[in-house]
């Protein structure tokens, strides 16, 4: 009696939980359909990661390239994760470069450091040195401990 009882709470909690990510999904999504970048940016995240969503690579791609194309730092930044990994699209590295630089353009230090660290290793970009070390977010120290 008391393992059913438990199941039963199991179940309900489940369903509850269930349900607001269900009507937090759809708030996000329509919100997404109508152009609000971040709403974009969430959406993909949800795909991406299968919390509130069923995870889906391309999805999470589809969202975030939407979101980044109008600018949004956050999904340029992670689209170039997608095209580095191939999650959700083909391996790219010149498509990765391509999301890196706009997302290093707004200032994003981790992207400046990756990028880097890209023009180091001449992943998707003719090996540069000295490229390598011009980006701020990627310092002479880091150069000379990646030596």
């Amino acid at each position: 009696m008391k393992s059913k009882l438990i199941i039963i709470i199991m179940f309900l909690i489940l369903f509850c939980v269930g349900s607001v990510w269900s009507s937090e999904f759809e708030e996000i999504k329509k919100s997404a359909e109508q152009g609000d970048t971040v709403a974009q940016y969430d959406l993909g995240y949800m795909y991406y990661t299968g919390k509130g969503a069923p995870q889906d690579y391309k999805k999470a791609t589809y969202w975030w390239t939407k979101s980044a194309e109008q600018g949004e730092t956050l999904a340029q930044y992670d689209l170039r994760y997608m095209y580095l990994y191939g999650k959700g699209v083909p391996q790219d590295y010149k498509q990765a470069i391509y999301w890196f630089i706009k997302s290093a353009e707004q200032g994003d230090l981790d992207a400046q450091h990756n990028l880097g660290s890209m023009y180091y290793t001449g992943k998707g970009v003719s090996q540069d040195y000295k490229q390598a070390i011009r980006l701020p977010g990627h310092s002479t120290l880091s150069f000379r401990i990646l030596q």
